[in-house]
C-alpha cells in the first residue's frame, strides 16, 4: 500500500467523526492486508475478531439460507465490513468474498479495546461512526424487508 494508513482514513466513511490529528493515533492500532480476487476474507460462522475497511476493490457479502447462498450486498472502496464482530466478538453472520483484488485496512477487536483503554475519546468517535453505519444498514434492511413483505400481500 503506497499511502500510509493515516492518509487513507479520511476516505473511509466510518471515520467521519475523527479529527485530522486523530488519524496518526488510530493508525498504530491498524494494519493493511491484501486479498486476491475470488478469495474469502471470512466465512459465515467463523471467529469474528476484526473488522475491515475497503481501500480498493469490491467485496461480496453472502448469506447462507437453507441450501442456497444469497448475495446480500456488494461493497466497494470507502465501505467497511465486520462492524458487529468488532463490537460483540460473535461469529460471523455472513461470508465476505473478494470480487476483485482487495486492499484493506484491518482493525482487530483486541486492538480496538487497547485504543479504548489508551485513548477513549478517539475510540468513542470510531464507535459513533460504526453506530451510524449500522443504523443506516438497519434502516435499509427494514425498507427492503417492508417492500418484500408488501409485494407478497
Amino acid at each position: 500500500m503506497s499511502e500510509t494508513i493515516s492518509a487513507l482514513l479520511p476516505k473511509l466513511e466510518v471515520f467521519n467523526f475523527l479529527e485530522e490529528e486523530d488519524y496518526k493515533i488510530i493508525e498504530k492500532y491498524m494494519f493493511s492486508h491484501d486479498y486476491e480476487a475470488g478469495s474469502y476474507v471470512f466465512k459465515e460462522g467463523a471467529h469474528g475478531g476484526y473488522m475491515f475497511f475497503i481501500v480498493e476493490g469490491e467485496v461480496e457479502v453472502i448469506k447462507q439460507f437453507d441450501t442456497k447462498k444469497h448475495t446480500i450486498a456488494k461493497l466497494s472502496a470507502g465501505r467497511s465490513v465486520g462492524e458487529m464482530s468488532l463490537i460483540d466478538g460473535a461469529p460471523r453472520s455472513a461470508t465476505a468474498k473478494a470480487v476483485t483484488a482487495l486492499k484493506l485496512i484491518v482493525l482487530k477487536r483486541e486492538d480496538f479495546k487497547k485504543l479504548n483503554d489508551e485513548d477513549p475519546g478517539i475510540a468513542n468517535k470510531v464507535l459513533m461512526g460504526i453506530a451510524t453505519l449500522l443504523s443506516l444498514s438497519l434502516r435499509d434492511t427494514n425498507n427492503r424487508f417492508t417492500e418484500k413483505l408488501l409485494s407478497i400481500c
